[in-house]
């Protein structure tokens, strides 16, 4: 039996498809989010809100909706790699993993300093007390001044006893 021959504009149409799928599985997330607030249409203030169990319901089968369409668009856009690999448009995914495998350990062979380089923690930290320093002497002074106060409020009310 011989292997029928798809045409772009095909592929075309069946890549538009599974983008519109896409925005169903979009509503029926927000739909299914919707369900779980208590009053899921706000503006509706006459409508008294589902109870729990409509809620519940109404939930599962948003959700089911949901994963049955994530499951077809994910099966559809798995026949689409497959029909790209076979007319030698990309690479199998797992020549593409080794090569991504091998690219990342050379990267992480370059990083120095943890990805940081030439930049010298100990020198920042050093530097990082300074603020806390500041912050010590204006509490100090505060208190002084706040002390100072007090006393001079407690010897005019002695004073004038």
């Amino acid at each position: 039996m011989a292997q029928q021959q798809i045409s772009p504009a095909s592929r075309i149409r069946d890549l538009s498809s599974i983008n519109e799928d896409l925005t169903a599985i979009l509503q029926y997330a927000s739909a299914a989010i919707h369900a779980l607030s208590p009053n899921p249409d706000p503006t509706n203030t006459e409508a008294p809100p589902p109870n729990l169990d409509a809620r519940k319901s109404d939930f599962e089968t948003q959700s089911r909706h949901m994963f049955t369409a994530l499951q077809s668009g994910t099966a559809r856009l798995r026949r689409q790699v497959y029909a790209l690999e076979e007319a030698g448009v990309i690479t199998a995914q797992a020549n593409m993993a080794a090569a991504t495998g091998s690219q990342q350990q050379g990267e992480a062979e370059k990083l120095v300093n943890g990805g940081l380089g030439g930049l010298d923690v100990g020198w920042l930290n050093s530097r990082g007390n300074r603020v806390g320093g500041v912050k010590e002497g204006e509490l100090i002074e505060e208190a002084q001044d706040l002390a100072r106060s007090e006393l001079r409020g407690a010897g005019e009310t002695e004073g004038t006893g």
